[in-house]
């Protein structure tokens, strides 16, 4: 069975630590990790018999345009033979493989366009070219960061991808962190229903649809893979009986209007500014449309696990908590599908955190607390 190491060396025996992993098809499984001494990005596969290929650094057969990219940036990211993600003089440059890049690009000049109204930032398509597209930065600041800021965790020599490494510490940018926090989820609530439920949203043909049963199948995929890879130390009469009651949440519920969705919304997608006092979104990939307590109830789990993790404090979890089930509120989403959605969400991440060494356990913890609610 194909595991994945906390840690490896390269050829040169350096150390490697591995942040995350994804399964592959025929037991295999790409990873991700980065040098011990200098945070450089490495990627590369674990085989199913456990041998690792590890490619040097930038070079992958299907990203045709990372090396040259990354000799003008910065690798954020390198999903191997998938997609990476560099910064540069200009903003983000996403790698994709041969295909992609028209539709990442059609998404992302979509969602700019219905999102005008509503206030939010959504970066502007600078290129596409066949190896990816060129993304303008967002200013601003992750709301990730801006939560570990509250809690006391951010240290001057922390840089996020979102933030270039010339900006003084964010202690000095932000007068008050609390008040900053308070102040981005303020606009957030204001803005968000603005953008969710934008008019032009229903006559959008090239948007897709992702319902119940697509939320549901995406949850059962990731529950499989756990229970092909061993990743969570759960048999799989517990892990199959989770997905089961997650499905019937989902599907026997009557499903509420839909609405514009991100499909992918959490604390390190949003971005506050507080010098303008705008809110920003990022990776617009999956835009779609869904029912709104699909973002809303992503977005409230990502911050109870922030919690988990112990990167954000309980106060900053409960400021953000409560403005995301007042906006839910105010679209009229009901509990019962914020539930559904939650999780949904809750399932999804534990699987998800269980290929991830640094959190293993608190994935295992996740699911843990998941199945007793689901008992209830």
């Amino acid at each position: 069975m194909t595991t994945v190491p906390e840690s490896m060396a390269d050829r040169s025996g350096r150390e490697l630590k591995v942040h995350r992993a994804w399964p592959k098809d025929g037991g295999r499984l790409i990873f991700e990790a980065s040098d011990a001494e200098n945070g450089q990005i490495r990627a590369g596969t674990i085989e199913h018999d456990g041998r690792v290929r590890l490619s040097p650094f930038a070079e992958d057969p299907l990203l045709t345009g990372l090396p040259g990219a990354a000799a003008q940036g910065q690798l954020l990211v390198h999903r191997y033979k998938r997609r990476a993600v560099v910064r540069d003089a200009v903003g983000f440059t996403k790698l994709l493989v041969p295909g992609k890049a028209e539709g990442v690009a059609a998404s992302h000049r979509l969602m700019r366009a219905l999102a005008q109204p509503s206030g939010i930032v959504m970066p502007d398509v600078v290129s596409q070219h066949s190896a990816g597209v060129t993304l303008t930065a967002v200013h601003g600041v992750s709301f990730h960061e801006l939560g570990q800021a509250v809690t006391g965790q951010v240290s001057s020599s922390h840089v996020s991808p979102h933030q270039g490494s010339s900006q003084p510490p964010l202690s000095e940018r932000v007068p008050s962190v609390e008040d900053g926090w308070e102040q981005a989820w303020h606009q957030w609530a204001v803005r968000w229903p603005r953008l969710a439920v934008a008019p032009a949203v229903s006559g959008v043909p090239e948007l897709p649809t992702h319902s119940t049963r697509d939320e549901a199948r995406t949850v059962s995929r990731w529950v499989n893979q756990v229970q092909e890879f061993g990743a969570l130390a759960v048999s799989a009469e517990r892990l199959q009986g989770a997905s089961s009651q997650v499905a019937r949440l989902l599907i026997s519920g009557a499903p509420e209007r839909s609405v514009l969705s991100h499909r992918d919304l959490h604390d390190k997608q949003l971005l506050f500014n507080a010098d303008s006092g705008s809110v920003g979104l990022i990776d617009c990939d999956t835009v779609s449309v869904a029912e709104p307590a699909l973002d809303l109830a992503n977005l409230l789990v990502h911050i109870d696990f922030r919690r988990a993790q112990g990167v954000f404090s309980a106060a900053a979890a409960s400021t953000a908590k409560q403005a995301i089930l007042e906006t839910a509120l105010a679209m009229k989403v009901s509990d019962t599908r914020m539930h559904a959605y939650s999780a949904a969400t809750r399932l999804r991440l534990a699987c998800l955190y269980a290929f991830r060494p640094p959190y293993r356990a608190v994935a295992h913890f996740w699911f843990e607390r998941l199945e007793a609610d689901l008992r209830k």
